[in-house]
């Protein structure tokens, strides 16, 4: 009898119990868990009965009984155990879309746990009442319609959401930049966002939501990424180029600006080109003498101009003299170094101990070493001309007739170490000699080391057999937003040649046509790369140089030091900035 009653009373329990609980996703798992420990205990009382059916004689239908302490026990450890498992799951879910039960409801519908697959669906549980129903009642208060009971998660995204889904572009993984990946060949991802503690995070975005807010960000990337660098030495011309008897036209940073020597010093001189007249280009006029010195004359109505900006002679002035005695255009800081002209692109206000270095390497100016100079124009945007050119996977396959090894295209050892101005890295490879003569220098594994310096100077050391070395010291510059120009020298030595044969300048032509035919072959595939149409980039360890650079560039970036291109600022305003 007691066990009739026990069993009669539990549909009430469950219904009671039921309608107690009033939180949606905890609901279910509750009545489930109930019935469970309500099943168990059953069975428990049942292996009870049929025992003492067994092993006593027939004692009549109604001389059995179970343990009733025992069965309880069971039933209740089982519905609170199984419930508390179940809970615990339906938590985690809700944390990942910080307590949103509309967001977390497809997963919540597709989560599986031990009570539920002994029970898959509650037959007095409807899905509309389970999930849909609250996310049908929120979406007709959104939108002001009726929305119907057939509804499911997947087809309750707003048209937005479909619309940006169905795009070819992926959204941008989130977190920031990885610069040492685990493994030989592992991927640089973006680490995952850290939840806030102290302060619950928003509702977790549609996608649609992080859809644009991935294309925003890549965005920014990528014209943080083209714009230029302020407060920055540039290497503007080779000082071969640049004489005393006429004016050299350059570009640098989407502007246009003339140099000239001083016949006295000696010295260059950099201004705007544009007379402050009426903005004729002075590249196209002369070079004359005045009492202050070398002046550059404008070609339209003769006015001279001295290295300080300041006017010096107007002809048509009937009463000399009479015209502004200040500096009337942009004036640039200058020096020469290891054979380039080197121009300071920022404030001329910044004192000179806090601007950065100008990038040197002592091997430019060393009588054991024998450098040759050349520029190659690259019609796109400089930073991935200058990403080339520290980018060690492609000489296997660019260069494969030359240097590279497509055979053993591994990049071994890589290490990379930075500094506030620039990137070290250290790596070996495995070339193969393509004559006889580069024959007599191989050896196992040659070791490189690539130097980086802002803001788009790289210097690659290779070291060979019989004391063989050379290095390329290139200096990306860029033209403008789409334009660039790679001002570089080759620097060569032979440790083992005591009679400076190997640095005779007979050998400077081969030198200078071996470095443009490298020039060449990446100037044909830089300039068909388009970053544009990449949603994200990956990158590998045989990157790690090329992702610390960018790095430390961000990091200037966000200090101030950027600078946007002439494709988003009028030309004219940019001088404004550099202060």
């Amino acid at each position: 009898m007691v066990t009739i009653l026990y069993c009669c009373r539990a549909p009430l329990r469950i219904w009671y119990l039921w309608s107690q609980v009033a939180d949606v996703p905890f609901r279910e798992p509750f009545v489930r868990s109930f019935l469970l420990g309500i099943g168990s205990g059953l069975l428990l009382e049942g292996a009870h009965v049929l025992m003492q059916m067994l092993g006593s004689q027939d004692l009549g239908a109604f001389s059995y009984s179970p343990a009733l302490v025992a069965d309880h026990i069971l039933a209740f450890t089982s519905w609170f155990g199984l419930y508390f498992l179940e809970a615990a799951a339906v938590l985690s879910v809700l944390k990942r879309y910080n307590g949103d039960e509309q967001a977390a409801a497809k997963d919540l519908a597709n989560l599986s746990t031990l009570p539920k697959r002994l029970i898959p669906r509650l037959p007095f549980f409807s899905r509309e009442s389970r999930f849909t129903k609250p996310l049908l009642a929120s979406a007709s208060e959104a939108t002001g319609t009726k929305a119907t009971a057939t509804v499911d998660a997947e087809a309750m995204v707003e048209p937005a959401t479909k619309l940006a889904t169905s795009t070819l572009v992926e959204p941008m993984p989130r977190g920031g930049t990885v610069v040492r990946p685990q493994g030989e060949n592992s991927v640089v991802r973006a680490p995952p966002r850290k939840p806030a503690t102290s302060v619950p995070l928003p509702r977790a975005p549609s996608s649609a939501e992080e859809m644009a807010a991935g294309v925003a960000k890549r965005a920014r990337e990528l014209r943080d990424r083209s714009g230029y660098l302020k407060n920055m030495w540039y290497a503007v011309a080779l000082s071969a180029n640049v004489g005393s008897k006429e004016p050299v036209k350059v570009q640098l940073c989407g502007r246009e600006m003339v140099l000239f020597r001083d016949a006295t010093s000696g010295d260059v001189q950099a201004l705007d080109n544009v007379c402050p007249h009426r903005g004729a280009p002075l590249s196209s006029g002369w070079l004359s003498e005045k009492e202050s010195g070398t002046c550059v004359v404008c070609p339209y109505h003769g006015w001279a101009l001295d290295g300080a900006g300041a006017l010096k002679d107007v002809p048509a002035a009937m009463n000399k003299g009479e015209w502004p005695k200040r500096s009337l255009m942009n004036v640039y800081d200058v020096e020469e170094k290891g054979g380039f002209v080197w121009l300071f692109y920022g404030s001329r206000r910044m004192p000179v101990n806090e601007r950065p270095p100008i990038p040197y390497i002592p091997e430019l100016d060393d009588g054991g070493w024998r450098a040759v100079y050349e520029e190659m124009e690259f019609e796109c945007n400089h930073f991935g001309v200058f990403e080339n050119a520290i980018d060690m996977a492609h000489i296997h396959y660019l260069h494969g007739d030359s240097f590279g090894n497509a055979d053993a295209p591994e990049i071994k050892d890589m290490q990379v170490a930075s500094d506030a101005y620039g990137i070290t890295a250290t790596f070996t490879i495995t070339n193969k000699p393509v004559n006889a003569f580069w024959s007599m220098f191989q050896v196992p594994e040659v070791f490189v080391t690539a130097r980086v310096f802002l803001p788009s100077t790289s210097v690659v050391t290779f070291t060979l057999g019989a004391g063989l070395s050379f290095t390329t010291f290139v200096n990306t510059v860029p033209l403008t937003a789409t334009r660039s120009v790679n001002r570089f020298a080759l620097i060569r030595r032979l440790a083992s040649d005591r009679t400076g044969l190997f640095n005779a300048r007979i050998w400077d032509g081969m030198a200078r046509d071996a470095m443009r035919k490298i020039l060449s072959e990446d100037k044909a595939m830089v300039e068909q790369l388009r970053y544009d149409l990449l949603p994200a980039e990956y990158s590998v360890r045989a990157d790690l140089p090329q992702v610390a650079f960018r790095k430390l560039r961000q990091q200037y970036v966000d200090m101030g030091y950027g600078l946007p291109t002439e494709t988003f600022v009028p030309t004219h305003t940019v001088p404004a900035n550099l202060d």
